[in-house]
């Protein structure tokens, strides 16, 4: 029942820590350029999620494998390069670059920036405005990544590639035999409830805490604005 957890645990941990250290990096990257408040805090969140993606999709790929077939945490890596070669560690890691990428804007740069126009525009109350914008972003990125997370996890879960191959062959093959609803997006419903608790929940967690931890960028927040 249990098989996988602690890769799943660092794969949960090590990712969002990714996501949140790569927006800051890239959202201070592109304010160097570009005095467009909304595209630098959408656009830093979508690079710091695909910048994430290239690590989360080696720990899937090992956790997926460790669930079908047993092994270490240290032994599953090396038993697939020793069986499939090196090339096979990067096994769905462009699907789950662009699920990433899109969780991520969706999380970091759409929820917090819809929260913030809601707020602005018609006095919404702001905790009010976070689950409109949370709902939202969890449906964009719901419907824009079910398929990628479901043609990663069928590619790394066959690395013989006895059934699925490529990405264009594996959402052709699930359409094929499931249907496109329920090959690509089954569960669909699930995963939007789930997301949007998370964005949520990290947004709420990240403006309770940001004050505390860098008061400094708090502070200096209302001279840009006034500056503008």
């Amino acid at each position: 029942v249990y098989r996988g957890l602690p890769m799943a645990c660092m794969n949960l941990g090590g990712t969002n820590a990714v996501q949140f250290v790569g927006t800051g990096f890239f959202q201070k990257l592109l304010a160097k350029s570009s005095n467009d408040k909304d595209a630098v805090q959408v656009g830093g969140a979508f690079l710091g999620g695909a910048a994430s993606g290239v690590p989360c999709s080696i720990w899937e790929l090992c956790m997926i494998q460790q669930q079908r077939f047993g092994g270490s945490t240290l032994g599953t890596p090396a038993r697939i390069v020793q069986e499939y070669g090196a090339a096979a560690i990067g096994r769905g890691i462009t699907t789950t670059i662009g699920r990433e990428a899109m969780f991520t804007m969706s999380m970091l740069g759409v929820t917090p920036l819809i929260q913030e126009k809601l707020v602005e525009s018609s006095g919404m109350e702001k905790n009010a405005a976070l689950a409109a914008g949370s709902l939202t972003g969890a449906l964009l990125a719901g419907v824009a990544t079910h398929p990628l997370d479901t043609i990663k996890s069928c590619m790394q879960g066959d690395l013989k590639r006895e059934k699925y191959d490529g990405i264009m062959q594996t959402g052709r093959s699930l359409a094929n035999e499931y249907g496109v609803v329920q090959g690509l997006f089954k569960g669909l419903f699930w995963r939007v409830a789930l997301i949007s608790t998370t964005f949520f929940l990290v947004n709420t967690f990240k403006q309770q805490t940001v004050p505390l931890l860098f008061p400094h960028a708090v502070q200096d927040e209302p001279r840009e604005k006034s500056s503008r």
